[in-house]
């Protein structure tokens, strides 16, 4: 895949996501258009969230927790990590107090909501 095709697909699986995820929240979220210039996270639109998106057939989980993390950091947010490959369902990577866990993008909304409450 060229660079050009690889960047389409990333920022088509971010769109896929935010929407998804913003159904499911209640919520309209939309791509962090200064991402690439500023290194941060794809989505900062949830209050104390940074969202990272990965949509590749390679899995590179620890990498991308690793940078998730490290832009989340950079806002004071807490990092989340969405992923997924052709034909699967999107998977979440949530904080939990003793590193992280997998999640489903349901299960990661329910952690968001939980979290406004708190």
């Amino acid at each position: 895949m060229t660079g050009k095709s690889s960047r389409n697909k990333g920022a088509a699986g971010e769109r896929e996501l935010l929407k998804l995820l913003g159904e499911e929240l209640g919520v309209i979220l939309q791509r962090n258009l200064q991402q690439t210039r500023a290194g941060g996270a794809d989505c900062i639109e949830l209050k104390g969230f940074a969202i990272e998106v990965k949509r590749v057939e390679r899995y590179n989980r620890l990498a991308w927790w690793r940078q998730a993390c490290e832009q989340a950091e950079a806002l004071g947010a807490e990092p989340i990590l969405f992923y997924r490959r052709s034909r699967e369902p999107w998977t979440a990577w949530i904080k939990t107090t003793d590193g992280h866990r997998e999640a489903t993008l349901i299960e990661a909304a329910q952690h968001i909501r939980e979290s406004w409450l708190t």
